[in-house]
């Protein structure tokens, strides 16, 4: 049994069983719709898209959208790739899933999201309202990116980091001066368990060791080391206190 809005526009026939489609959506041709996936109005589904059972896109959401081809643009368009949404999903009002991306099973994409193409994100992340994920970046499974966040292209995030709000992350030190060189233009690479605070910029090409923490505001020029915290700018590793004698000491052999 399906439940389709009589004002929606559904060329595919690859519907399961239980989806409801609501008023003035959109699917392409090319789309599959697993069974109990439900469209909330005005969402358009274009080019090879899959959607997985279970689940929910809320109104206004484009999935399968493809990248502008214009000149202006600094690095070449790929050509379209087939987009895949996970089982039991949650995609926002207003949320872009570009061609070209695999969302894993129960994530979910806050509303006005833009998940550009070519991007991996894992099962059960967060990426949360009006976060952007810029082409080629992976997010691997567990992951919490909150609001208003940037993930940088070719950015690597390991399992189970948290990204807190407005945090920045940069590809490209010469920003924008010189042609476009994949050799020379990529995020970050955050290893398992890292942890950044509200408002942290990271430049281009830092390596963050396994269950580092990040504190808010620092602007991580240098690669972090495993375990340890860094803050301030540039960011440089917590002063710590001696319990026996008081005194401060920075944790500098572990920072590269």
């Amino acid at each position: 049994m399906r439940d389709v809005h009589g004002s929606a526009v559904v060329e595919s026939d690859a519907l399961g069983a239980n989806v409801r489609i609501g008023p003035h959506c959109v699917v392409g041709p090319l789309a599959t719709l697993g069974d109990g996936v439900h469209l909330h109005a005005n969402v358009v589904v274009m080019g090879n898209v899959t959607i997985g059972a279970g689940t929910e896109v809320f109104p206004g959401a484009v999935l399968g959208k493809p990248p502008a081809r214009l000149g202006v643009l600094s690095r070449p368009t790929a050509t379209s790739g087939h987009t895949t949404i996970g089982d039991g999903c949650s995609i926002g009002c207003h949320a872009v899933v570009y061609e070209d991306v695999v969302v894993g099973e129960g994530t979910l994409l806050g509303d006005h999201a833009s998940v550009r193409e070519r991007v991996r994100v894992g099962d059960h992340c967060i990426i949360g309202r009006s976060v952007s994920v810029h082409p080629d970046a992976r997010i691997s499974d567990d992951c919490r990116i909150m609001d208003g966040a940037h993930i940088a292209s070719r950015a690597q995030l390991g399992r189970g980091c948290f990204i807190s709000v407005h945090v920045s992350m940069t590809s490209d030190n010469a920003l924008g001066r010189l042609p476009y060189d994949a050799t020379r233009v990529f995020g970050p690479t955050l290893h398992d368990g890292v942890a950044v605070g509200a408002g942290a910029a990271i430049l281009p090409g830092v390596v963050i060791g396994e269950q580092a923490t990040v504190a808010a505001g620092a602007v991580v020029s240098h690669d972090v080391a495993p375990g340890i915290t860094v803050l301030g700018v540039p960011a440089r590793p917590q002063v710590h206190t001696d319990g026996a004698t008081g005194a401060a000491a920075l944790v500098t052999e572990r920072f590269e």
